[in-house]
């Protein structure tokens, strides 16, 4: 995460938390992919802001978005 994105991470964190709706997990997709492999999960599905932009907001006309590069999803299966 560079410096832009972290700023603007910190900052929706913090809203957020204001909010009643604190953060409480965190994760590095390569780490929780193998960690996940190793207890026995066969199937992964990573999105990045981009993916889950063109998946799930595309064609919305009130401009809603993931923004900022830190959004993501991951989904895993045996």
């Amino acid at each position: 995460m560079n410096l832009v994105q972290r700023f603007a991470f910190n900052a929706l964190a913090e809203r957020v938390a204001a909010a009643g709706e604190p953060f409480q997990t965190f994760f590095e997709p390569a780490a929780l992919i193998s960690e996940l492999r190793r207890l026995g999960f066969g199937f992964f599905e990573d999105l990045g802001g981009k993916e889950i932009n063109a998946r799930y907001f595309s064609g919305r006309s009130d401009g809603l978005r993931v923004a900022g590069g830190v959004g993501r999803l991951m989904m895993a299966g045996v």
